[in-house]
C-alpha cells in the first residue's frame, strides 16, 4: 500500500513538472513527442496520442489528450497493454509555488487495461527500460517495497478524480484462467494529506456489479507509516464483507479491527464466482462470519468470532504465526449442536450416485499404496473442539470434547471427553510420521454404553441390549494400509451386562432343541447377566479364549481367531444347556454341548453345528434322555439308537442356522 501510494504521488508529480516547464520552451506537438519518447526510454514500451492534445499553463495547469494507447508486451498478441478515450488533467498553479499539489480534475474516460501472464511466466505490467534492452538486460522495475525519497509535496488536495466507464481483464496462459471486469468507475476524495481520504468505486464482473469503498483516517499517515483508521467494504448481492479498526503500520504490517461476512447463499456465490455446488435444497445457504481481526508482522488472528452456516451456530479463536521455521496455528471451536442429517444424501440414505469402496490392487486385501504424511511436517498445530451434541442420521452423540496437537509431524488426539447414550468415553490417538515407517497408537474406553438404543439407531439392529463396557489398546506401525494391519498389536475387553439377546431363545434349548430357534411365533429372547471376553492382537490375529454368557438355562462359551490381514475368522461357540435353575454360573452338570461354528470371510461367514462334537460330549446317555425327555421320547430314541436322526438333529441345524442368520439380519444356508 505504501509503495502504491508514492507510486502515485510520483505520477502526479512527474506530470506536474512537465506541465508546467515544457509548455513555455516547446510548443504542444513537441512536447507530445518528448513525452512519448520519455515513456519509450522509461519502460520500453510506446506511448500513443493519436486524437487531439493540448496544454495550458495560466490560470490552471493543464494536459488534455485523446485516443492514449500504451503498447502491450512483445508476446502478446493483444497490440494495447491499455488505452484511454480522454485524459484530463488540471492543476492549480498557485500551491505549487509552496509544494502543495492541488489537483482540480483527473479523470481517465473509458480506460482499457489488459493484463496479461504468458506461458512462460512473464508478466506484461513488468517492464524493462529501452536502456536495459539495449544492454542486453532482462532488468526488470524493482518491486521491492524501500524507503521513498522524499518528494517536496507538503500537501496534496484532490478535487474530481474519477475513472469512468473502465474495464480490465487479466489472462494467465499458466493456469489458463481470465477474467473480465467491466463499467469500472471509481471516485478519489482528498482534501489534505491531514484529512479523511476516500475511494468509491463499483464494477461489473461475472454480471455481478460490485460496490468498493475504502476510508482512511489520513493518507500521511499511511507515507509516514503512522497510526490512522481504516474502513473498507466489498457490497454485492452475492457477498458482502467489512471491515472497521486502526492502521498501526505498515512496515511491518499492524491493524486490528473487527470483520463481517454475509453470504446470502453459499451455492449461490459459488455458483456466480466459482464452480456449481450440487446439495440438498436448505443447505449451503446462508453464512455469517464475525469477529476481530489482527496482524502484526507475520501473526494473524480471528477473535471472539461466530459463525453461521445454515442452521449451525459456533463460536471460537483461531491464530497463525508465519515467523518460524514452519507456521504455527491455534484454535478453538465451541458447537453447541452439529446436525448432519440434512447435508447427508437422501436424507440420511446411501446416495444413488455414491461409489463402492474401491478394491485394492492386485486383488489385495487392504491397500498397499503408500501413505504421504508429509502434510503433518508442513506445520505446528494446536486445536480443541467443544461440541455440545451430535447428530448422525439417528445417532445422537452428546457432550465431546477434543484436543488436537501437531509438533514436528507428531500428531496427538485427545478424546477428553465422549457422551454415548448414557456411556462417558475418553480416549487417544497417536500418529508419529518422523519416520518414513509411521507408528500409531490408540487407546479407547468406554463405559455404561446403552446398547439397545445405540444399535437401534445406528443400524436398525433391536436384537442386542444391555449396558456395555469397551476396552482397547492397540499400536501398529507401517508405510500404507496393508502394513498396518498386518503389524497391528494390543488388547482389548468387552463387558455387557444384565442384557438379553432377541432372535434367539437359547434357554428354550433345556426344553425343546428345535423350539429355541422356531418358537411357534413366540418372542425369542434370551437374557444373560453377562456376555464378556477379552482379545489380544499380535500382527494382526485377534484371538479370544474367554467369551462367555451366563444364563440361568444354558451357558455360553467361545474361543477363536479372527485374521485381520485376511479378513477372515475362525470361531467356535459352545453354548451347554444346564437345564437349571440355580443361576447363572452355579456349574451345574449333567447338560449337554452343542458346539456352533462360524468361519469363512467377513463378508460372508458361513454357521454350522459341530453334531460330531455335540454327541462327543454326551457322557451319561440317560442324563441325556433325562434332559431332553420333555422335548421328545420319539426324537430322543432316535438319536440314542441310530436311527434317522434328521427329524432332531435336522430341526436343530436349520434352526442354528437360521436363527443366527436371523440374529444378524441374514439367513445362511
Amino acid at each position: 500500500m505504501k509503495k502504491l501510494a508514492y507510486g502515485i504521488v510520483g505520477l502526479v508529480v512527474l506530470v506536474i513538472v512537465a506541465a508546467i516547464a515544457l509548455p513555455f520552451l516547446i510548443p504542444a506537438e513537441k512536447l507530445k513527442e518528448e513525452l512519448v519518447f520519455a515513456a519509450n526510454d522509461a519502460t520500453g514500451r510506446i506511448l500513443s496520442i493519436d486524437g487531439d492534445f493540448g496544454v495550458s499553463v495560466f490560470p490552471v495547469l493543464g494536459l488534455n489528450a485523446t485516443k492514449v494507447s500504451f503498447s502491450n508486451a512483445p508476446s502478446s498478441n493483444i497490440p494495447n497493454m491499455a488505452s484511454i478515450d480522454k485524459l484530463t488533467i488540471e492543476l492549480n498553479l498557485m500551491p505549487l509555488l509552496s509544494g502543495q499539489v492541488s489537483v482540480d480534475k483527473f479523470i481517465l474516460e473509458k480506460p482499457v487495461i489488459v493484463l496479461e501472464v504468458d506461458k512462460a511466466g512473464n508478466k506484461n505490467w513488468e517492464f524493462a527500460s529501452a536502456d536495459a534492452k539495449d544492454n542486453g538486460s532482462d532488468a526488470k522495475v524493482d518491486d521491492d517495497d524501500k524507503d521513498a525519497p522524499d518528494l517536496g509535496i507538503r500537501d496534496l488536495n484532490l478535487g474530481d478524480v474519477q475513472i469512468i466507464n473502465g474495464s480490465i481483464t487479466y489472462s494467465d496462459a499458466t493456469s489458463d484462467v481470465h477474467h473480465e471486469i467491466s463499467d469500472a468507475n471509481l471516485s478519489l476524495d482528498l482534501r489534505g494529506l491531514d484529512e479523511i481520504f476516500r475511494t468509491t468505486g463499483s464494477a461489473v464482473w461475472k454480471g455481478e456489479k460490485i460496490e468498493l469503498n475504502t476510508e482512511l483516517g489520513a493518507l500521511r499517515a499511511v507515507l509516514e507509516n503512522k497510526a490512522t483508521t481504516v474502513n473498507a467494504s466489498i457490497k454485492s448481492s452475492k457477498v458482502n464483507l467489512t471491515f472497521s479498526g486502526d492502521l498501526n503500520s505498515t512496515a511491518p504490517l499492524n491493524l486490528n479491527g473487527s470483520t463481517e461476512l454475509d453470504v446470502p447463499s453459499l451455492k449461490g456465490l459459488l455458483a456466480w464466482a466459482a464452480t456449481p455446488l450440487e446439495a440438498a435444497d436448505g443447505t449451503f445457504e446462508k453464512v455469517l462470519i464475525k469477529g476481530d481481526v489482527g496482524v502484526n508482522g507475520s501473526k494473524y488472528s480471528f477473535t471472539n468470532a461466530d459463525f453461521g452456516f445454515d442452521a449451525i451456530q459456533a463460536n471460537g479463536d483461531f491464530s497463525v504465526d508465519l515467523g518460524g521455521k514452519v507456521p504455527s496455528l491455534k484454535g478453538r471451536l465451541d458447537l453447541p449442536v452439529l446436525d448432519t442429517n440434512p447435508y447427508i444424501s437422501n436424507n440420511g440414505s446411501t446416495s444413488k450416485t455414491a461409489e463402492a469402496t474401491p478394491t485394492p490392487a492386485n486383488g489385495e486385501k487392504w491397500d498397499s499404496t503408500p501413505f504421504d504424511f508429509s502434510g503433518l511436517k508442513a506445520a505446528n498445530a494446536e486445536f480443541k473442539l467443544n461440541l455440545g451434541q451430535l447428530l448422525v442420521e439417528k445417532v445422537k452423540i452428546d457432550k465431546t470434547t477434543l484436543a488436537a496437537v501437531l509438533k514436528d509431524g507428531v500428531l496427538t488426539l485427545d478424546l477428553e471427553e465422549l457422551a454415548l447414550y448414557d456411556g462417558r468415553g475418553k480416549g487417544k490417538v497417536v500418529l508419529d510420521a518422523t519416520s518414513p515407517q509411521a507408528k500409531v497408537s490408540k487407546e479407547f474406553s468406554l463405559e455404561g454404553l446403552q446398547l439397545k438404543p445405540l444399535l437401534t439407531d445406528a443400524a436398525d439392529f433391536e436384537r442386542l441390549e444391555g449396558t456395555g463396557m469397551i476396552q482397547l489398546a492397540i499400536t501398529t506401525s507401517g508405510t500404507s494400509q496393508k502394513t498396518m494391519v498386518d503389524n497391528l498389536n494390543g488388547d482389548g475387553k468387552i463387558l455387557f451386562a444384565d442384557g438379553a439377546i432377541t432372535g434367539v431363545n437359547l434357554a428354550a434349548m433345556a426344553r425343546n432343541v428345535t423350539s429355541a430357534f422356531t418358537g411357534g411365533g413366540e418372542v425369542q429372547k434370551t437374557d444373560f447377566a453377562e456376555l464378556s471376553g477379552t482379545y489380544t492382537i499380535v500382527n494382526g490375529l485377534l484371538t479370544n479364549t474367554d467369551l462367555k454368557l451366563l444364563n440361568p438355562f444354558i451357558q455360553v462359551t467361545g474361543k477363536g481367531t479372527v485374521s485381520m490381514p485376511q479378513k477372515t475368522l475362525d470361531y467356535r461357540l459352545e453354548p451347554k444347556v444346564t437345564a437349571s435353575t440355580e443361576g447363572q454360573g452355579s456349574g451345574a452338570s449333567g447338560g449337554i454341548t452343542v458346539p456352533i461354528k462360524i468361519s469363512g470371510s467377513w463378508d460372508d461367514p458361513s454357521y454350522a453345528p459341530d453334531l460330531a462334537g455335540a454327541l462327543s460330549n454326551i457322557a451319561d446317555p440317560k442324563a441325556l434322555k433325562e434332559t431332553l425327555e420333555k422335548s421328545g421320547k420319539e426324537q430322543l430314541d432316535n438319536v440314542l439308537k441310530g436311527g434317522d436322526s434328521k427329524g432332531a438333529l435336522g430341526g436343530l441345524t436349520d434352526g442354528i442356522k437360521g436363527s443366527l442368520g436371523g440374529l444378524f439380519g441374514t439367513k445362511k444356508n
